[in-house]
């Protein structure tokens, strides 16, 4: 005959195997716990962390500058636990924002490991093409001083430039769009806008133009300056910021292709105080 459990049996059961279940939870916490605490030693082992930072293809930002970014964000530990540095959790997300925060100099980066334990930054810089100087045009020209920023191909304003004294880079003059006026890091016009002008320019340029600088005035009016050697009248060349810059080019070509008007302005160009192409089919000059 069947034994039929009774109560105080039933509860020994549960009580034992409630016993059973508690002692593999623990044996499986201690497991854990085990194997969690041997990574987070072994994630410090010399063999599997990054020693060495390598810098290359930099030319102007400092080597040493960016060891110490990159230094500072392998340094210490996950959750204080897991070294930051380890080779197969090393925070590259957080290094390459970091980077490109620290120096809006660098145009693109790449990062990877070299030898197992040598991380390596490799940079491309962006290339000065011009020089951004404010908003406007200081009354007198020595102020410019240290106060301008070096800009790329596409309008973007990336470093502090040193003092150049001359013309050795083209330089503009203009508010920066929107409410933010903080220079470095803000790009100067939209990359569409900034080619437009700069090519607007170049092509001033070949037909026998020297421009070296470039300002824009409250009223959307941009004037244009040229070349003209140690001479105290500085030529001119103004139109409107928002025209067609193409038909405004084709009006002063036109223009320059007229013998008549090429020679007044080849001859007297050290007394010409402007070329005016704010008009519709027109070109006005003027002389001293």
């Amino acid at each position: 005959m069947r034994d039929i459990l009774t109560s105080p049996r039933l509860e020994d059961i549960k009580r034992k195997r409630k016993a059973r279940i508690i002692r593999l939870i623990i044996l499986f916490g201690i497991l854990f716990l085990s194997i969690f605490g041997a990574l987070a030693y072994f994630s410090s082992y010399h063999r599997v962390t990054i020693h060495t930072v390598e810098v290359t293809g930099n030319r102007i930002i400092n080597t040493t500058d960016v060891q110490t970014v990159v230094t500072n964000d392998i340094s210490g530990r996950y959750i204080h636990l897991f070294s930051r540095a380890n080779i197969l959790i090393y925070p590259k997300g957080k290094i390459y924002k970091d980077l490109i925060t620290a120096f809006p100099r660098i145009q693109s980066l790449d990062i990877s490991l070299d030898r197992f334990n040598t991380l390596h930054i490799d940079l491309v810089e962006r290339q000065a093409a011009f020089l951004y100087c404010g908003a406007s045009i200081p009354a007198i020209p020595t102020d410019v001083g240290e106060n301008c920023f070096f800009i790329n191909n596409d309008g973007y304003i990336f470093d502090k430039a040193p003092y150049f004294s001359g013309n050795v880079y083209f330089k503009y003059y203009m508010k920066l769009p929107g409410s933010d006026t903080r220079a470095l890091g803000s790009q100067m016009l939209p990359q569409d806008q900034f080619h437009a002008l700069a090519s607007f320019i170049d092509k001033i340029t070949s037909l026998g133009f020297k421009p070296i600088y470039l300002s824009e005035n409250d009223d959307g009016i941009d004037t244009l300056y040229l070349d003209n050697g140690n001479n105290p009248i500085i030529p001119q060349i103004i139109f409107k910021a928002h025209d067609d810059l193409p038909t405004i080019l084709s009006n002063l070509t036109t223009a320059m292709a007229q013998p008549e008007f090429a020679n007044d302005i080849h001859s007297k160009y050290a007394t010409l105080l402007y070329i005016d192409l704010r008009f519709t089919d027109k070109v006005l000059y003027k002389f001293q």
